[in-house]
């Protein structure tokens, strides 16, 4: 088992060891002087099993927060010294207590926006067919103004019961006269009526983006389905959300994953309006978690080209002073190489799929070398304008583009390594990882993700291909910061879920795929926590239970490790344990048993009231 260590003395010397100072008055955890009196914790935990993450592996009783801050972590008798007339008791009464869940990858606005009503769930949810799915629309239309946009999410072709391709024909007999334009689940496909179709101008001679797809039936005629750049020709035509909408679904959102655990998320690639809310909130200290941005272009696209980079770049304006970075910070700039592997083929493969193709690069350039050329611009104008980079690879192809733009750029510029990573990664190939290992950089994978397609990616990429997907073992061996997320809302955002696949790799039907890519309860807990906090460069000050870090912590509603630190829980019942207590600088804002009570913390924290945490995205 995990090396455990029980903390019996004060917290002096792992507050000398800290290498945080959060500006108190003296330091953190340090013990008063002779005649001098110990400060009061604002709040204590006691007797519960306390799951530091610390390099140790300790795993103690007790913690104390004082300004939002970590004092002490130990035995009951230890802690209890922190005890005041006005200090807050909580008893654990044995429950397990983690770091903060801190999801790397987590889109929250849409997450918030795919909330219905604002959009309707047309995933697996709601059926497994496209008749199920029409009906879902045949639905809206009836709540719905004459002629107004219908917005729908989920849709899984590879679910499908038909055993065929969505057409504008589906769609066109129950919304003749509503356009309708309904994203799948993975975000790279986007199912139109013809109405739609007809208001955005598509048709078979509509040139097609770089790194775009306007799939064509055998006339000729567009089918109404569009994958990756091509979705744009529709979308740009659909009303964009007004600032009010953004905002309530950024509180939705937040509210919902502040009651999964969740303290700090990556929200990845953000335009200027939803950087102006972000900052706008961190302000007012409305958010019950922190989040950490990458930029996109302004109307939340992402660049395709080196010139687009140097337009992003040059527009980015960082927020004042007023804005606490520790609530909200722009830490970079995210960047797309290929697409996804499923159904759409969209991702850059080295060898060709099941049935043929192998994807492409979505940069542009008149061929594969211009293309890989592009995005070694790109990444090469990110890196020396000292920001981090984030790019969507999940190709293999794709990967080893990726990772030799990342060693070219270190090699190249400064030498400061801005922690630049691979987002998603499904098929980093070992001689990648090593590459990205070398030169100190990560990879973030979805092992949810990984869940739900298990079982139709054979037909996509093979068996020996499909067992591989998400390398998790491999990576860990190259030595690759492993960082685990969710990419809700293209799954649900709660991690326990992410957990169960990186330790199960189930898909749907109970087959293992892959099981020699299995990795541990706290390898997986670590990629969810320290792995994040080190993606934000903030792993001197969260990611784990540390004296002199903030009290960020997710208190789970039941003892989930035994006596050795095995995960005591079957498995395949993990999702099922309930989050008691989730708590934000020592703020609560989520507590199961008196959620009125929730948002009355050290920041004054305060959101709206949503809906469960399962309604954020019921079609995943």
């Amino acid at each position: 088992g995990p090396t455990r260590r029980l903390l019996l003395g004060t917290a002096a010397a792992t507050a000398a060891a800290s290498s945080v100072a959060l500006g108190a008055a003296a330091p953190a955890g340090a013990s008063p002087g002779r005649g001098r009196r110990r400060p009061a914790a604002d709040t204590v935990l006691l007797n519960g099993q306390v799951v530091t993450l610390d390099h140790c592996g300790t795993i103690a009783t007790a913690l104390a927060v004082r300004d939002g801050a970590i004092v002490d972590v130990g035995d009951d008798a230890a802690v209890r010294r922190w005890v005041g007339r006005r200090t807050r008791i909580i008893d654990l009464q044995g429950r397990t207590a983690v770091p903060g869940i801190n999801d790397s990858h987590l889109h929250l606005v849409r997450t918030g926006l795919a909330m219905p009503p604002r959009t309707i769930d047309v995933g697996d949810a709601v059926g497994r067919s496209i008749a199920d799915v029409a009906a879902a629309v045949a639905a809206a239309v009836t709540q719905a103004a004459p002629g107004a946009w219908i917005r729908g999410k989920g849709w899984n072709e590879d679910l499908f019961t038909e055993g065929r391709a969505p057409v504008r024909q589906d769609l066109d007999a129950v919304a003749p006269d509503n356009p309708v334009v309904l994203l799948d689940w993975s975000n790279h496909q986007l199912w139109v009526n013809s109405k739609a179709l007809q208001l955005a101008g598509v048709t078979a001679s509509t040139p097609v983006p770089a790194g775009g797809v306007v799939v064509l039936d055998a006339s000729g005629t567009p089918t109404g389905v569009l994958r990756e750049t091509a979705m744009a020709l529709v979308n740009s035509k659909v009303p964009a959300f007004t600032r009010e909408e953004q905002r309530a679904a950024i509180e939705d959102a937040a509210a919902a994953v502040a009651r999964l655990g969740i303290t700090s998320c990556t929200e990845p690639g953000i335009g200027d309006l939803t950087r102006s809310l972000y900052e706008e909130m961190a302000r007012e200290a409305s958010l019950p978690l922190r989040v950490t941005a990458l930029l996109s272009r302004p109307d939340d696209t992402y660049p395709v080209s080196a010139e687009q980079v140097r337009e992003l770049l040059a527009a980015y304006r960082p927020a004042g002073d007023d804005v606490d970075p520790r609530l909200f910070a722009v830490q970079g700039v995210k960047l797309r190489a290929d697409g996804v592997p499923i159904a759409s083929r969209t991702a850059f493969m080295r060898e060709p799929y099941v049935g043929g193709g192998r994807g492409s690069l979505v940069t542009v350039g008149a061929d594969e070398a211009a293309k890989i050329d592009e995005l070694g611009a790109m990444v090469r104008l990110v890196h020396q304008a000292g920001h981090q980079v984030g790019t969507h690879a999940t190709g293999d192809a794709a990967i080893d583009a990726v990772a030799a733009a990342y060693a070219d750029a270190l090699r190249e510029g400064s030498g400061r390594n801005l922690r630049h990573y691979v987002i998603h990664g499904d098929f980093a190939r070992p001689e990648t990882l090593q590459l990205l290992a070398e030169h100190h950089l990560a990879v973030n994978f979805n092992p949810a993700i990984k869940s739900l397609i298990a079982d139709t990616q054979p037909g996509v990429v093979g068996e020996q291909r499909a067992a591989y997907q998400v390398p998790l073992a491999t990576a860990k061996k190259a030595g690759v910061v492993v960082g685990l997320s969710s990419d809700s809302p293209n799954v649900s955002p709660d991690w326990r879920l992410g957990i169960q696949g990186a330790l199960l790799r189930q898909g749907e039907s109970g087959t293992v795929s892959g099981p020699e890519q299995r990795i541990g309860f706290h390898d997986a807990l670590r990629a969810y926590t320290l792995a994040g906090a080190w993606q934000d460069h903030a792993e001197s000050w969260k990611g784990s239970l540390e004296v002199g870090k903030v009290a960020d912590v997710c208190v789970l509603g039941e003892r989930v490790l035994d006596d050795d630190g095995e995960l005591r829980v079957p498995v395949e019942q993990f999702h099922e344990v309930p989050i008691a207590l989730t708590l934000l600088g020592g703020g609560v804002v989520h507590d199961a048993e008196e959620p009125a009570a929730a948002g009355v913390a050290a920041h004054q924290l305060s959101w709206a009231t949503t809906p469960s945490p399962q309604a954020v995205c019921s079609s995943c």
